[in-house]
């Protein structure tokens, strides 16, 4: 987009960022009034975790009941809420709220004082602080809403609390706002996303201008038509009709496999055999799913084609171990205050500063308000603090010193210099273990991003900046990684293909508790349905030319393995069933082989009992139907769960398909798989490279912490399901 912008009006002043990243520029101008210096640091998730273990030692919690991941999944929706740690504890302390929030009470307050003595924010905080300055101090406000006179927020409908907050007192004086959103791609409420902030825009901003984009330049007829009837049946919505002026197409498949194997293959057979034809590219194909786990049945059917893929959400390339290390010297290095950098890296590689000691360090150090790098580098004896120790210690802070001294140049050159003094690379070059040559080829790829980053800051007329190069890197997104020149099929979770764009589409597993997944089902909310059909109908029109969605008889999940209940949104397509349970191979089949065309109007009467209340169906047209007032069609919907007659798929074919199954070496692992090894015992997958033949997994195993890399296709591991 900034390209775009800046290649239509050369020369402009226009700033085009991320919400995140514009509010962490106010902050480095205006920091200081909520207790941030310039050169804070900010804080990933693996970090804010870190951190909130910590805490739950110090305040005698047992992380194994109340997990790091939840308590911080707590925080960050209180914060997107706009709760203060006083505010929650009014609302959720001890004795109000549920036993989970009582602990969240206590840890968040002590969470927040943590990070502003470190100097730190987390991700919502960009938005937090950002939201609360501008609207305790108007002199601010009115500065910031003149200077930036007009505002364009692209993806409007998934704006939380906090952005709404902001875009509304830039708004002001100056009430030059333009938002383009689509209230039937709002897919974040889990992480906060308000639907109403689009859906009210019109009561918030009552001078507006509505204008309806209902023109679709990327898929065919037959793929809208059917995404266009499955938003239908959302009630929270602004009505609209998608057109196109595309060629029409190949149907819209839903295919029915025997299982999750036979799904992957049969997928995968498919994608060579048009490589062979040479109908398509590599990278003409993307395959989504609900969860990640559904991936690793793929993973194990491309590698034995040899079908080169890759994925979006698995290990992002800065949340690769060594990368991490590299740039928590960084931080600290732009940051002396920043605790969790300290930690991590004050022995990496391998100083002899024990557990013990670095307890001792922090509990001394806390005692007298100093910072880690402080402490370190005082001669004062530390209390059971070992003498070695000691002078690690001071030797360390003392490396660090010399390192800071010398950020006075490129990122690039401030890298090589850590990697020389600290003996990182030379540790990682003198392993034999194929990981580590891998990591090293990481931390090459990571000098070439500081290098291409100090081009183009002087290329802009600007001096290279650790701080900007530090937030370029923590503010990146897995989606940022992907690379539609490697020419590879790509592989992502329905949440991460928002925005993009492929020929041909395979939206997996739309069956009950995958999609919609059992969350929304659990808990009875019509809201997270309409939210999982959302999500549906995102996945859909990612689509230019073919889609095909996919149902399976059986599916191993989570280390189990069940019959599946198609999901109830089958009825609400307009599809072409193939059911290939039969199949012993998938084979391209005439339009006449194992199809059934169905419609809404196939089940309008399916299982229903006497007692049981007559469903209302709409017909076509009445979804389609335009509102003078751009309010939604209203409809009954059918109760969740119901049972459909139309949609019992399992055949005599997929019953006898069962009886023999041929055990297959399983290469497919995947990150958080727990797993049983002979020798070491239960570990579990932290990370895993390479393709075909060269695929590794590293596991840590429980038993004493160890790190193990294995060859994927030779190594004695046994899967035994996930975390």
């Amino acid at each position: 987009m900034s390209e775009r912008v800046h290649t239509l009006l050369p020369g402009s002043r226009i700033w085009v960022s991320t919400f995140h990243r514009f509010c962490a520029k106010l902050l480095r101008e205006h920091g200081r009034a909520v207790g941030l210096n310039p050169n804070f640091s900010i804080y990933d998730t693996g970090d804010q975790q870190q951190l909130i273990r910590q805490l739950l030692h110090d305040l005698n919690f047992d992380s194994a009941h109340f997990p790091a991941n939840k308590i911080n999944a707590r925080i960050s929706q209180a914060k997107n809420e706009l709760l203060s740690p006083e505010k929650y504890i009014t609302r959720y302390g001890e004795g109000i709220g549920t036993h989970l929030e009582a602990v969240v009470a206590k840890v968040y307050p002590a969470y927040q004082k943590r990070l502003l003595e470190a100097n730190a924010v987390d991700f919502d905080d960009l938005l937090v602080h950002v939201a609360m300055l501008l609207a305790e101090q108007d002199p601010l406000r009115v500065e910031l809403d003149q200077r930036y006179r007009f505002i364009l927020v692209d993806e409007y409908q998934d704006t939380n609390q906090a952005q709404y907050q902001i875009v509304t007192a830039l708004s002001q004086i100056e009430p030059n706002l333009c938002a383009t959103g689509d209230p039937d791609q709002s897919i974040y409420g889990w992480r906060g996303a308000r639907i109403e902030n689009i859906l009210r825009f019109e009561h918030d901003f009552p001078a507006v201008t509505m204008i309806r984009l209902e023109e679709n330049f990327r898929s065919t007829p037959e793929i809208l038509k059917t995404a266009d009837r499955l938003i239908g049946y959302n009630i929270h919505r602004k009505a609209k009709r998608l057109k196109t002026d595309n060629v029409s197409g190949e149907a819209v498949e839903l295919r029915l496999y025997r299982d999750g194997q036979h799904e992957a293959n049969s997928i995968a057979n498919e994608i060579a055999a048009l490589i062979e034809s040479g109908e398509r590219r590599w990278k003409d194909f993307a395959v989504f799913y609900r969860v990640n786990a559904l991936s690793r049945s793929l993973e194990t059917a491309f590698s034995r084609q040899r079908i080169p893929y890759q994925m979006a959400g698995g290990v992002a390339f800065y949340e690769r171990v060594e990368i991490k290390d590299l740039l928590a010297y960084l931080r600290l290095i732009e940051n002396p205050q920043d605790r969790i950098a300290f930690l991590r890296v004050v022995n990496t590689p391998t100083r002899g500063i024990g557990k013990r000691s670095l307890e001792k360090l922090v509990q001394w150090a806390d005692g007298i308000g100093w910072n880690l790098i402080d402490a370190s580098r005082q001669r004062v004896p530390i209390p059971a603090l070992p003498k070695r120790a000691a002078v690690q210690l001071r030797t360390f802070a003392a490396m660090v010193d010399e390192l800071s001294q010398a950020n006075c140049g490129t990122v690039e050159a401030l890298l090589q210099l850590i990697l020389k003094r600290t003996g990182y690379l030379q540790q990682l070059e003198a392993s034999p273990d194929e990981m580590d040559s891998q990591r090293v080829g990481n931390i090459e790829e990571l000098i070439s991003a500081a290098r291409q980053y100090d081009e183009q800051e002087h290329e802009n007329d600007h001096a290279s900046s650790l701080t900007g190069f530090l937030e370029t890197a923590t503010l990146t997104q897995d989606i940022d990684s992907l690379d539609e020149s490697t020419g590879t099929v790509t592989l992502m979770t329905l949440h991460a293909a928002k925005g993009l764009e492929f020929p041909c589409v395979y939206l997996l597993a739309v069956e009950q508790n995958i999609l919609p997944h059992e969350r929304s089902l659990r808990q009875n909310d019509a809201r997270q349905l309409e939210e999982e059909r959302r999500l549906l109908f995102v996945g859909m029109t990612r689509a230019e030319e073919k889609l095909v969605l996919t149902h399976t008889v059986r599916r191993e999940l989570h280390g189990r393995s069940l019959s599946t209940i198609p999901s109830v949104f089958h009825d609400e397509l307009t599809v072409e069933l193939r059911d290939l349970t039969g199949a012993e191979d998938f084979q391209f089949l005439d339009s006449t082989d194992h199809d059934l065309r169905f419609d809404r109007d196939d089940f309008s009467n399916s299982h229903q009992t006497d007692d049981e209340h007559e469903t209302s169906m709409p017909s076509v047209p009445e979804l389609e139907k335009h509102h003078a007032d751009g309010e939604p069609w209203q409809q009954r919907k059918p109760p969740v769960g119901q049972t459909r007659s139309g949609l019992r798929l399992t055949t005599g074919a997929a019953l006898k398909s069962g009886t023999k199954q041929s055990v297959e070496l399983q290469t497919g692992f995947a990150i958080g798989m727990q797993v049983r090894h002979p020798r070491y015992g239960l570990g579990t997958v932290i990370e895993t490279s390479g393709l075909s033949k060269n695929r590794t997994v590293t596991v840590e195993f429980a038993a004493d912490a160890r790190r193990e890399c294995f060859v994927a296709a030779k190594c004695p591991l046994q899967p035994i399901g996930l975390r």
